[in-house]
């Protein structure tokens, strides 16, 4: 009993399951590299390493569980929400574990539980401050009728100085603390910016509703966000698309490094982008739109219903029994479609609806991914194979419908993070508007 409630405790500490491994080996002995090794796999994780007076049985047993946190085996993605079609590869800790030990290179194995990229490992090092900061009762909520602006002096200056202090964001000056002076605009602004709001330096509602979410939200959003790290391939392909739904944005990687990055318009809350991979295999120029059924039911056909010259107008066409708009400048999926394997029957493309692009908040579609720069997009795709730049042109000029197969296809990830830290190491967190972070996080909360 006395050493089931020690490891309680180090699966509370750690934030990790509970779920129990194999035995350790009957003749377990760590060296003190090993213990150094497995305690830095725990740092690495942004988890809390065992107490320095674990038995070495506890150190294993602590472990084998961050090791199955670590490598995205505590939970199914799917079976949380079928939208989240990314699944970490299945792996045997417990064999692995006891294979490197056996082995003599624990310490070799420990150091690639966590995902190897720069992202994770700042989120991760990120947690370990918000964990630190929970851990000490957090931070004290603003008064709710507390307005500033700069040049507003009194004792809420100083409590927004000390909120700011508490995320690291602003040092607490000597000199007139109680001033609402520039450079405290100055870093309100940058944490606004940091955290999807608009920045204007002003304490308002919005920005002390967002102030005011206490750190144990905080660091539960953290852990979300570093799961969903965990479900993705360990080797992210150098050449890839990545989309990310949370921000609204996308990014062309080649060979590791971003080439292109570009506003994206996501799924709405009603219709969220899923999670998923892919790859992008073709390059549709001048495409027709084949109308969903739920859009053609629910949108287009009142809307013909009430207005008889509206489907001529906008091309469609009844074919096949379906809607179908043709090729044009009204057409909703705009000059390009970049063709995928799409299990969710979501695509990537064009729109004629360029004007939301400038709007702050994006997610907007029906799930389908509309991109900024479509056609600078097409060339970069298309330039390897000697299809872009003026030949890319003239095509799209002739208003006819070609598809165009990559001789390469590229790998098309689909994530979602709200929760970003910048190279200063500040952690920005954005709007969950799907309601994705709370969800996981109460799953991860019950292991």
């Amino acid at each position: 009993m006395k050493l089931h409630a020690v490891l309680a405790a180090l699966a509370l500490a750690s934030g990790l399951t509970a779920a129990a491994g194999a035995a350790p080996p009957p003749d377990l002995a760590l060296s003190s590299a090993d213990r150094a090794a497995l305690e830095a796999a725990f740092a690495q994780a942004g988890q809390a390493p065992p107490p320095p007076g674990a038995s070495d049985a506890q150190v294993w047993e602590a472990t084998e569980r961050l090791a199955q946190a670590e490598l995205g085996l505590r939970l199914r993605p799917a079976d949380l929400d079928p939208l989240w079609a990314q699944t970490a590869a299945p792996r045997s800790p417990e064999r692995e574990m006891a294979d490197a030990y056996a082995a003599g290179r624990l310490a070799g194995w420990a150091a690639t539980l966590s995902p190897d990229n720069e992202a994770y490992a700042a989120l991760a090092r990120a947690r370990l401050r918000y964990a630190d900061i929970e851990s000490r009762g957090g931070w004290p909520g603003l008064p709710s009728d507390l307005r500033l602006r700069p040049g507003d002096a009194g004792p809420g200056v100083l409590a927004l100085r000390q909120r700011l202090a508490a995320e690291g964001a602003d040092p607490l000056t000597p000199e007139l603390p109680e001033i609402f002076d520039p450079p405290l605009k100055q870093s309100l602004v940058a944490w606004q910016a940091r955290n999807g709001l608009e920045p204007d330096g002003v304490l308002g509602p919005a920005t002390l509703a967002r102030l005011n979410i206490p750190a144990d939200a905080r660091l539960a959003r953290i852990d979300a966000n570093l799961e969903r790290w965990r479900w993705l391939p360990r080797a992210v392909p150098a050449d890839r698309l990545e989309i990310d739904t949370g921000r609204a944005k996308g990014a062309l990687y080649r060979d590791g490094r971003r080439v292109r990055t570009f506003r994206v318009i996501v799924g709405a809350v009603r219709d969220p982008t899923p999670l998923f991979l892919s790859e992008i295999n073709g390059v549709v120029l001048n495409p027709p739109w084949n109308v969903p059924d739920r859009i053609a039911r629910e949108e287009i056909l009142p809307k013909a219903a009430l207005d008889p010259g509206y489907l001529e107008r906008n091309g469609f066409v009844q074919l096949d029994g379906r809607l179908q708009q043709a090729p044009g400048p009204r057409s909703a999926l705009g000059l390009v479609k970049f063709d995928l394997v799409s299990p969710f029957g979501v695509f990537l493309h064009d729109t004629p609806g360029r004007e939301a692009f400038g709007l702050r908040e994006r997610h907007l579609s029906h799930g389908c991914m509309r991109v900024e720069q479509p056609v600078a997009l097409a060339d970069l795709l298309l330039a390897p194979q000697g299809r872009g730049g003026a030949r890319l042109t003239a095509d799209l000029a002739t208003g006819r419908t070609q598809r165009i197969a990559l001789s390469r296809p590229i790998a098309l990830v689909v994530v979602h993070w709200t929760v970003q830290v910048d190279p200063e190491g500040q952690v920005g967190f954005l709007d969950d508007v799907y309601g994705w972070d709370a969800r996981l996080a109460q799953a991860l909360s019950g292991m």
